[in-house]
Order: structure tokens, then C-alpha cells, then sequence
């Protein structure tokens, strides 16, 4: 049996917040987030001491589940029931379908089941528990045919209420092919659907046309629509298919409706509270106690019960005592147990082909319980509404209204403590109620059902005696999808999207000195889709019906590279605060446009724009008062009652300003500024925002956009930000550490990936870092999911976040779409929104098409063929990728021990899949070719990061002669994964990162293998003179059988071929490397390493060099808060040292101290050649352990310990 200890121990390390007792000097440890622990708002985990059910609401673990609902963790989750749970069963003539597959035919997307055709086909659909509450369904699908077979065919659909008497309720037949012929068609550039008609049989067409419209010919659309008969309660579902020339029957969906809406029959819109197992046959269940307990009673509640079994406990979840026996008549068993672990060992079912559990209750003491932390005081006229008396509860399980849960003294002992801010999902994994998502394959633990629901929240607080007076403000930073807030019995208001903010004046709602109550109701997504589990083969689809429901986290539907997320984020995800105000006028938003009289910088007009609300009933005049570093300037202005205005004020002149450039370009200055509104000389409001000087400007020559910051042209490497963090759990710290990664490998261009990432940290972090954004709008590709179903809540969402985000001086662009163009109407607002509200940014509507391109390609490819790709060649490409493994330690953290190795479904799982896009059997692929089959997980780890290194710095040495930039996908990982990233979820930065590090370097020299040219690129180093080039060609085991060298001058924005390397000469071995260096006098400006072989991609002769000792000459030093590590090596052998990776650990556990910024790695010394690597890393990520540094390679003897 699988050990699944990750989850549960994670919850007892350190959890005690900046109220608690734990240590605020240290992180919370590696891959948790958030990791500083003055950041952590959830729960305390103390030991548990009174009498009770100690297994309530706590994490468990199942050995299988018939689908993704019925889970065990819905063992503990304190419901009981006695019905038979509600199910369903999808089989077609061939046998039961896979758990994965059956609800395909719900999820209104682009999969199917597809139903081999000849005789007795047919789809059989079985609703257990429960009944079709529908008068109308539709089947639709495709079928696949052979046009030279017998033309006919019929389809009959059944309906039975029992499975034992059916009932023909519609027939559909004909006598040629079934369903209509659709094909696709490109029209003006676009592509549509067009029907064939008996027209085309007039057009003269080629061969290649011919077999085209032949094979569209053989794709039959069908829909087969039949009402269900009144007064009939069926729960089965048949449909026989009988045509002699369908090879396959494709069905996409079966719709349900009801009086003409679409209603859904999957299981996660009906919850029910149970573990039901996949077999009869042996199974297991357990759950964690959170910490030694003893106990005496265990309530089992059976709805089927097993034949016979055993209680067995642990102490860690490995080696399991049986205590007692259990027979299917046990509903309570006396025990004398202790352990952390209760586990039933079930030997079959006693009845049926399941067993199903409703709860499991473990009587005793001990375990953990849970303790909030205190609610931060108020500072400023602002009291955050973090920690404290956050409690959550599921909807249905709860008989009050708002009204009555926002009434002060309420009875919520038996809700849970909830994380505020954070998700619905992350309040119970805090809580210790769930398994850990991120680790190994322990999200198919968690029910579906249980977190497709709306959710209460609910918090008492006091309101400070000093807000007495003043106008309160209740603020919502961002919840998603919808809320409704209610304060001491009253509603308040509703917010709508998940990308907006919500401002409610309770002013008269509360009183100071008192308690306050709040409640808020968490509607959850109208179109959640359906769970989508990858395979050691197969990704699922990308995206789905999530989409309607936008703005909202769109990628937590699934996507492949990131799995479904239980209840989609869900929640109040950002924080909620309530905010005092003297005078009733509020500084709402701050806009500080600036404008340079470019060629020149010496001075810059800054032109702001403050957006105000008067919340009084009566007009209100006063004074934006404004500090802009040296500047201060003030404009009077009369509101109108209840107006919110944006108010323009007249430009003032900065002189010789600092100026806001992008990494790499020049400084990130940024000016400390203040907007307050005053009335008769108080302040009402004030706000403090940082602003850089800098203007932007745009090309479009020959159609190619061209990006200009300050005048110089910026070439947008970097890469895509799909997610920031699966749980959204991501605060400033980590905002800085991964933007700031990204600077550190040169990068200049984070894209925003379809607006996934919200929190204003994160544009911080880039305004610092001068890392420039490519801000989507929240429309994935059509294929990936359906356009909006409320473009009017879309567009306030839009308007609301411009006028968050546009003082930030990072922004370059913005999108309206991944991968396509948004509805018209939503084009058109988008843009005039953009041009009103953020003037003198670009907006374009489409991500790969048009001005810039994109679409991959996504898996990996010989370096070569990244030389020689013409898509995107000649203007900025927003997506291109390949997978990227993490390191053994990183892949050892991700996995359970029986997943490492070989390759298996759970690596497909964390994206591994060896079909689809990423293609991972491509990168297996180039490990065979360059080295032969690994063994072990440890020596794949090892080998894959040449493959990693190799082919990130590949993608971008290979966009040196446009210069275009390139947006790789992706640069950064939500989650642990092992595709498209730089650095992996642990911030562990893989080899990749530093091949991407050397190929976006402002000036790189580098080998060109399709022109065969060295070639020096400059991206933005300013124009560099009297440069020398120098190349050597050195065999596999040192020989130098060829150097040369050249001088030149480089202009920035240029690159200049060099010299040609013959590389054909009989000298040169099978492997060989090509050594590049770029100097300017003494001054090492750039270099370059590169190990080839004659047969493209093959390094196996390596394995013949004889291993070799490397001296390291190792300090670290302490300065304040960090650290600096540096090792000087050098290679004293007479063959290279490859692939040297340097990492910094902790002395007393061997752990790796991260994150850690390294200012090379993974690097190749020839006999002789020595280099300096400096790390620098923070005291707080140390656990208070002496570093150290530890130093591998391909063929070093032993590692190397200081």
C-alpha cells in the first residue's frame, strides 16, 4: 500500500501564524506556500485533548473510488446517510466504461465515448440513487463511415425505471448514411463550417480535394432528440445502433433538459456523503488523526457493508496492528487503540459489487484540534479581517439565511475554522479535512461533489472605538465566482466575478465599541465542467465549459498543465478589509500618466488621474493633495452625493526625471507617491502608491508589432504565466522570489496568461524587478472553452481591473484572447476600455495571429529544428515550449516511492503524458539518443537536464536574427509538474533555467548550426566596441583540434555573424564540444559551451571518459538577512568535467536551501579552465541550518561537500 504522510505532516510543521509560537525568522518550508509565516492566516494545529470524534473532518485516504465524488474523503466529513448514493454507470457492448471516460458525454466539450459499430452496438446510460428529472434528451455525436459499405441504417432509444422493463420512447432511421455531412473551410483567413451540398459535384477539384471532401464524406454528424413521456421517473437510459456502414460511433454528448433549459445529470450537481470502492474486492480506507491519539469506540456507518475485515492502527500510515475484527453486522466496535492512523481493511463486499461507507467516527483523545489566530489590530484607519473568526460551512448544510448568520452570536461551533484570505478548497486542506492536491496522485482523494457547492463564511469582530464618526468601508480585494455580503442581519451587497473588487458602505450598519457580524455566501460556477485525469498516455482537453462562466479561474477546469481543481478556487481568495474615512470621500484608484519629449529625457509631464467616491448624501468639495518625489501639487474639486468620478488633473512638469526601464535596459526607479483628499484641512482618505517614469510606444511596420519602452526597442523574451499557484496561495514573497528569477535569467516580458494571475504583489514584483507584462483578458482559445455567458459582468470585471493595474509601469500590452478573437461586441468594449482608461497602452485581439504569433510548438525538439522554425520568425511569438523534468530531489518531494520509477500513470498525472502536446515520449526520446536507456529515476533526472539545458537555450539563441523577442510556454510552474517550466513548483531552478538564462543574456555569443555561423547577439548592452571573439573546437575528451578568433563591434539591437566552424574534419571525434568566448580587452563579456555529436543528438561516447576530481575553493559569508556563497572551480584533469551542478543544502538535514539564486550552474570546464559561481540566498529559507554547498557532475568521481 501506497504511504501518503506528505499532506498530513505539512500540516503539523510549523502552521502557528505570527500569533502563535512558532519562530517568524524562518520560512515554513520548501514548496509551502505561503512560506513566510507572518503570511500564514490559517488555523494553529494544537494538540487535541477532550473526548470526541477524533476522525471528524479529517484527511483520509482510500484504496479506490468508483468516480471522482464518492471519495473517502467523505468518510469524516460528519454526514451520515443511509440512501444509496447517487451514481451513474455508462457501458456500451464492449463492458463498462473507464472512470476517466464516462462522464465525457457531459461535459460539454470536445470529447466522446466512442462505440465500436457493427452488430448489438449500443450506449447504455444508469442513473443509481437518483432519477432523470428531465422531459427532453439529445443525443449527439459523429459517425465514422465506410462509404463503399451497405447503406441503412436505424437507432432506437429505451427508457427503463428498473433496468428490468424498458420502453421504446423514439426511433429514428434511414436509408442511406446516418446524420448531415459538415466540413471545414478556410474562409477569409478564418476557418468555418461549411454543410457540402450537391453544388460541389460542379466544381472542378484536384486529387488531394477529392480525398479530402471524401474523408469529410465519412464524418456524419448526428442528433437524435426524443421527449420523455410525463409522469415517468426513468433512470436508465438506451441507445441501439444498427447501421452496417458505421465503423464508429463517436458520442460527444447526452443532453438533458428541462422545459427548454440544459440540466445536469452528473454527480457532482448531486452530493451525497460517502466512500463507495471501485470493486468488491479487497479494499482499504484510512485517515490521518493529525497526532498520537488513544481510543476506545469506532462508529462504522455501512450503506454496504463488506463481508469482513479488520481495524488496524499506525503510528506511520506503513506498519499497520490489527486491533479488532469487523463483520458486515458491525456498525460499532469496541477498541483499545492508539496511533495517528485508523485504517479498515475490508476482505469484499458483503452485497453487490461496492462497498459504502457513509462515515467513519473514531472515539478517543488526542488527534489535533484546531485554534484561530488572532485578527491583526487596526493600523491607519484600515483593520484587515485576516485570521480571526473566520469560520465556513457548505451550503446545504445549512438551514439559516444571511440575515440570520450575519446576527451576532450565532451558533458556529460545528463549522469549520476557515483561511481568509484563501480558497474554499485551501480553508479544509489548512483545516487538515483533505489530502494534499499537489502530491503524487492524492487529488483523486478529494470528492468533487463535496466542493461543487456554494459555501457560507461567516466572522464576528469588533469595530475600534476610533472609527467612531467616520464613514466605514467594507472592502473585497476578490472573491471568486459570485458573493452576497450580509453585515448584522442587513445585506449589503453582491459582487459578481472573480476579478473585481467590492466596496460596501456599512457605516450604518455597525456601531464602534461593538461586535459586528459578517456573512458571506459563496455562489459557486454555473459551468463547472467535469474532472479531467491524465494518463501515463494521454492528457485530457484543455479547458471547457468553465469558461461561460468567466471572469473566474478558468484554468482550474484542467488543463495540461495543470490538474482540476476541486472546487474550482472558489472563495474569498484575496483579502478583506475595512477601511475609516473622515469626511466620506474615498481615494479609490491612482493613475499617474507620463509622457517624455522623446529623443530627449530631461524632464517628464506627469499627468494624474485620481478616481474618487463621495459616499455622503450630500455634495462634498475638498482637495486632492499630491506628493510625486520632489513634486507637490493639489486641485480642488466638488463631488456630487453618492458620485465616484475620475478627476484629471493638470499636468506638472517633472525635471530630469529617473526613468522606469525594463531588466536589462536600465534602472527601475520608482517614485514614492501620495494622494490624499482633504476637506477643510482634514484628510478623508489617502493613498500611497509607487509610479515610474516611463512611456511606451508601438510599430507596426509590414503589420509586425514593435514594442518601444523610453524609446529603445524592447525584445520581449520571457515566458507565460499560466497560473501563479494551484491554491492560489502565493503572497508577496513568493511574487518577488519567481518575478525575480525571471529577471535574473534576463528576462524582460511575463504574458499573464488568460488573466489567471490577480494579486497586485505580483505586479509589484514586476514594477521592481522591470520584468514588462503582456496582460490577457480572460478568454482562453474557443476549442478551450465558450465564449462568456455574461459579457456585461465581463466587461465591469475589465473596466475594474484597469483602473487596478494601469499605474503600474510594467505594463506593455494587453490581449483580448488566447489563441483567437473575443466575440465582437466584447473586441470592441475591451479596446475602447484599454484606450480610455489606459491610454497610450496597446491592445490587440488576438495572441498568435496578426501582429505577433504564436502555437507552439510545445514538445521537444532536436536543437536544430528550433534553428530552422519558421513560424514566428519574423515577430514577438507568445507560446513556444518543451517539457521539462525536475531535479531527483524535486521528483522524490512530488512522488510517493512506488510512483519514482519506471514512468508510470502518475507522472502522466503531473503531466508527464507521453502523448498530446508535450509529447514527453520526445523528450524519452533525446535521453535515448544522447545517452541510452536510464535505469533510475536518478540517473533520468540527471541526463534530462542536458536535454533541459539544451533545448531552452535553444528556443531563444535560435530568435537571434530577428530578434523578435519570444514568450516561452511556460516559464514558471503552478504546481509540481514536469512540463514547461524554468525553475519547478519548489523553486528549484532546473538546468533549463540557465540555458534560458544564457540565450536571453543582453549580449550573447553563440553557435548558429544551420548557417553554420558564431554569431554575437546584441538584445539591449548598448553599443559595445572592440569586441574579440574567440571558438574552439575541442574533442570529447579535451583535444583542442581546432580555435580561431575575430574582432568586431556590436550595435545594440543587431547580430553579427562572425566565423564559420568547419566541423567535418576527420580530427574531430564522435563528440566534441564547441567553446565560445566574447571578450572586450581582459573583461570576460560573454561565453558560450556546446556538446555535439556527429550523429545529431547522440552523446554516448561520453560515458567512455574516465571520471575526474574537480577543485572547489568554497566561502559563505553571512551579511545581515543573506547569504553569499562562492565557489571558485577548477578542473585540474586532462579531460572536461560536464555537467557540474552546484546546490546549496542545509548542513543538519541534507536539505536543499531554496530558493537561490545562482549565478551560473550546470556548467562544462575543460582540463584547466576555472570558474567563479556566486549563490546568494536569504537567512529565512536557511531552517537555521549552516549552509553548505555541494558540487556533482556527469563524471566527477564523487560529489563534492564543503
Amino acid at each position: 500500500m501506497k504511504t501518503k504522510l506528505l499532506s498530513s505532516l505539512i500540516l503539523l510543521a510549523g502552521l502557528c501564524g505570527c500569533a502563535g509560537n512558532a519562530s517568524t525568522e524562518y520560512t515554513r518550508g520548501i514548496g509551502e506556500y505561503p512560506g513566510n509565516v507572518c503570511d500564514y492566516d490559517g488555523p494553529e494545529v494544537v494538540q487535541g485533548g477532550e473526548y470526541r470524534n477524533l476522525a471528524l473532518h479529517r484527511a483520509a485516504w482510500h484504496s479506490s473510488s468508483y468516480d471522482y465524488n464518492l471519495t473517502g474523503h467523505l468518510a469524516t466529513d460528519g454526514i451520515v446517510q443511509e440512501q444509496m448514493p447517487y451514481h451513474i454507470d455508462v457501458q456500451t457492448h464492449k463492458g463498462p466504461v473507464e472512470k476517466r471516460d464516462k462522464e465525457r458525454i457531459f461535459d460539454d466539450n470536445t470529447t466522446n465515448i466512442s462505440i465500436e459499430g457493427g452488430d448489438g452496438a449500443y450506449l447504455l446510460l444508469q442513473i443509481n440513487g437518483g432519477k432523470a428529472d428531465a422531459d427532453k434528451i439529445v443525443f449527439n455525436g459523429t459517425a465514422i463511415c465506410d462509404l463503399d459499405a451497405a447503406r441503412g441504417w436505424h437507432a432506437d432509444i429505451q427508457a427503463s425505471s428498473d433496468g428490468s422493463s424498458w420502453e421504446v420512447i423514439g426511433s429514428f432511421k434511414g436509408k442511406d448514411l446516418p446524420g448531415d455531412v459538415h466540413m471545414r473551410a478556410n474562409a477569409g483567413g478564418g476557418s468555418q463550417n461549411v454543410a457540402v451540398s450537391s453544388g460541389l459535384k460542379n466544381v472542378q477539384m484536384t486529387a488531394e480535394m477529392k480525398e479530402y471532401l471524401r474523408m469529410m464524406e465519412s464524418r456524419r454528424n448526428f442528433a437524435f432528440e426524443v421527449e420523455i413521456p410525463d409522469g415517468k421517473d426513468y433512470s436508465r437510459f438506451r441507445i441501439d445502433l444498427d447501421a452496417p456502414a458505421v465503423q464508429t460511433w463517436n458520442m460527444a454528448e447526452v443532453d438533458f433538459f428541462k422545459d427548454g433549459a440544459e440540466v445536469s445529470i452528473l454527480p457532482s450537481y448531486n452530493f451525497c456523503s460517502a466512500w463507495m470502492s471501485q470493486t468488491a474486492d479487497d479494499e482499504w480506507i484510512y485517515v490521518d488523526l493529525g497526532g498520537d491519539a488513544k481510543f476506545d469506540k469506532i462508529k462504522l456507518h455501512w450503506i454496504c457493508p463488506p463481508e469482513g475485515g479488520s481495524i488496524e492502527t499506525s503510528d506511520d500510515a506503513e506498519t499497520w496492528v490489527r486491533i479488532a475484527d469487523i463483520s458486515s453486522d458491525d456498525n460499532e466496535v469496541s477498541v483499545k487503540g492508539k496511533g495517528r492512523y485508523v485504517r479498515l481493511s475490508i476482505d469484499g463486499a458483503a452485497d453487490g459489487d461496492h462497498v459504502i461507507l457513509s462515515e467513519m467516527e473514531v472515539y478517543g483523545t488526542g488527534g489535533v484540534t484546531l485554534k484561530a489566530q488572532a485578527q491583526p489590530q487596526a493600523e491607519d484607519g484600515r483593520m484587515y479581517l485576516t485570521r480571526g473568526d473566520w469560520k465556513i460551512r457548505r451550503a446545504p448544510q445549512t438551514d439559516a439565511d444571511g440575515k440570520e448568520l450575519s446576527t451576532a452570536g450565532f451558533d458556529d461551533q460545528s463549522w469549520l475554522p476557515a483561511t481568509v484570505p484563501g480558497t474554499v478548497a485551501t480553508s479544509y486542506f489548512n483545516a487538515g479535512a483533505i489530502a494534499d492536491i499537489r502530491y503524487d496522485d492524492d487529488q483523486l482523494q478529494i470528492s468533487e461533489s463535496w466542493f461543487y457547492s456554494d459555501f457560507w463564511y461567516r466572522n464576528e469582530f469588533e469595530i475600534p472605538d476610533d472609527f467612531a464618526g467616520k464613514t466605514l468601508i467594507l472592502n473585497f480585494d476578490g472573491i471568486n465566482w459570485k458573493a452576497d455580503v450580509y453585515v448584522n442581519g442587513t445585506y449589503a451587497g453582491r459582487i459578481d466575478g472573480a476579478f473585481t473588487r467590492g466596496k460596501f458602505d456599512i457605516t450604518d450598519l455597525v456601531k464602534a465599541g461593538e461586535t459586528a457580524a459578517l456573512a458571506v455566501r459563496i455562489y459557486r460556477n454555473d459551468n463547472p465542467g467535469v474532472i479531467k485525469e491524465q494518463t501515463r498516455q494521454y492528457t485530457d482537453v484543455n479547458g471547457g465549459d468553465l469558461g461561460a462562466d468567466n471572469p473566474t479561474f478558468h484554468a482550474t477546469i484542467g488543463w495540461d498543465w495543470i490538474p482540476t481543481v476541486r472546487g474550482r478556487n472558489i472563495g474569498i481568495w484575496n483579502d478583506v478589509y475595512l477601511s475609516s474615512h473622515d469626511g466620506g470621500v474615498t481615494v479609490d484608484d491612482v493613475f499617474f500618466d507620463t509622457d517624455l519629449p522623446l529623443p530627449e529625457t530631461d524632464y517628464a509631464e506627469i499627468k494624474p488621474v485620481i478616481t474618487l467616491t463621495n459616499h455622503n448624501d450630500n455634495e462634498t468639495s475638498g482637495s486632492i493633495q499630491v506628493k510625486y518625489g520632489p513634486l507637490a501639487f493639489s486641485s480642488d474639486v466638488t463631488l456630487a452625493a453618492g458620485q465616484t468620478a475620475d478627476v484629471s488633473m493638470n499636468p506638472v512638469r517633472l525635471d530630469d526625471p529617473e526613468l522606469w526601464w525594463p531588466n536589462g535596459y536600465g534602472e527601475q526607479h520608482l517614485y514614492d507617491t501620495e494622494v490624499a483628499f482633504t476637506i477643510n484641512g482634514k484628510t478623508s482618505d489617502i493613498k500611497k502608491v509607487k509610479s515610474g517614469v516611463r512611456e511606451m510606444s508601438y510599430t507596426l511596420e509590414d503589420g509586425i508589432l514593435d514594442i518601444f519602452v523610453n524609446g529603445r526597442r524592447l525584445i520581449g523574451n520571457g515566458g507565460n504565466w499560466g497560473f501563479p499557484e494551484i491554491n492560489i496561495s502565493y503572497r508577496a514573497r513568493e511574487y518577488d522570489i519567481a518575478v525575480g528569477y525571471h529577471a535574473d535569467m534576463n528576462f524582460t516580458m511575463i504574458r499573464n496568461w488568460v488573466g489567471m494571475t490577480g494579486d497586485e504583489e505580483f505586479y509589484e514584483a514586476c514594477d521592481r524587478h522591470g520584468v514588462m507584462i503582456w496582460q490577457d483578458f480572460w478568454l482562453a482559445n474557443p476549442v478551450d472553452g465558450p465564449n462568456p455567458d455574461d459579457e456585461d459582468m465581463f466587461v465591469a470585471n475589465a473596466e475594474d481591473y484597469l483602473r487596478k493595474i494601469r499605474n503600474h509601469p510594467s505594463i506593455a500590452l494587453y490581449c483580448g484572447r488566447n489563441e483567437g478573437n473575443p466575440p465582437q461586441s466584447l473586441d470592441e468594449e475591451l479596446a475602447g476600455l484599454v484606450s480610455e482608461i489606459h491610454p497610450g497602452l496597446y491592445y490587440i485581439s488576438h495572441s498568435a495571429s496578426g501582429p505577433v504569433s504564436g502555437y507552439g510548438p510545445y514538445r521537444a525538439l532536436p536543437v536544430n529544428e528550433y534553428f530552422g522554425a519558421e513560424r514566428g520568425r519574423d515577430r514577438l511569438h507568445s507560446e513556444r515550449g518543451m517539457p521539462n523534468v525536475m531535479t531527483y530531489e524535486s521528483m522524490t518531494r512530488m512522488l510517493s516511492e512506488e510512483n519514482r520509477w519506471p514512468q508510470n500513470s502518475v507522472w502522466g498525472i503531473h503531466d508527464y503524458t507521453l502523448e498530446n502536446a508535450q509529447s514527453c515520449a520526445t523528450f524519452n526520446q533525446l535521453i535515448g539518443n544522447a545517452f541510452g536507456e536510464p535505469s533510475d529515476l536518478k540517473e533520468f533526472t540527471e541526463w534530462a537536464q542536458w536535454i533541459n539545458y539544451n533545448g531552452y537555450r535553444a528556443m531563444y539563441e535560435s530568435r537571434g536574427w530577428n530578434r523578435k523577442g519570444l514568450i516561452i510556454w511556460m516559464s514558471h510552474s503552478c504546481w509540481p509538474s514536469m512540463v514547461w517550466q524554468t525553475y519547478d513548483y519548489y523553486f528549484e531552478p532546473t538546468a533549463a533555467y540557465f540555458g534560458a538564462k544564457k540565450g536571453s543574456a543582453p549580449i550573447r555569443i553563440q553557435w548558429n548550426p544551420v548557417s553554420g555561423k558564431v554569431e554575437v547577439v546584441n538584445n539591449n548592452a548598448m553599443d559595445q566596441n572592440g569586441l574579440k571573439a574567440e571558438a574552439m573546437i575541442v574533442n570529447y575528451d579535451g583535444k583542442v583540434v581546432y580555435q580561431t578568433s575575430a574582432d568586431l563591434d556590436s550595435k545594440e539591437d543587431t547580430t553579427t555573424p562572425v566565423f564559420g566552424l568547419a566541423l567535418d574534419s576527420p580530427e574531430i571525434s564522435d563528440v566534441y564540444h564547441i567553446k565560445l568566448r566574447l571578450l572586450q580587452g581582459d573583461r570576460l563579456v560573454a561565453d558560450n559551451f556546446y556538446c555535439l555529436g556527429k550523429e545529431d543528438g547522440n552523446l554516448r561516447q561520453l560515458h567512455s571518459l574516465p571520471k575526474v576530481k574537480v577543485e572547489a575553493d568554497t566561502s559563505i559569508e553571512r551579511n545581515g538577512d543573506k547569504w553569499q556563497a562562492t565557489v571558485l572551480l577548477k578542473n585540474t584533469a586532462d579531460v572536461p568535467a560536464l555537467m557540474i551542478r552546484l546546490k546549496v543544502y542545509g548542513k543538519k538535514t541534507g536539505e536543499r536551501i531554496l530558493p537561490a539564486y545562482y549565478s551560473d550552474n550546470y556548467i562544462s570546464l575543460l582540463p584547466g579552465e576555472e570558474k567563479e559561481i556566486v549563490i546568494t540566498f536569504r537567512n529565512e529559507d536557511t531552517r537555521g541550518e549552516k549552509p553548505a554547498v555541494e558540487i556533482s557532475g556527469f563524471n566527477l568521481d564523487q560529489n563534492i561537500k564543503d
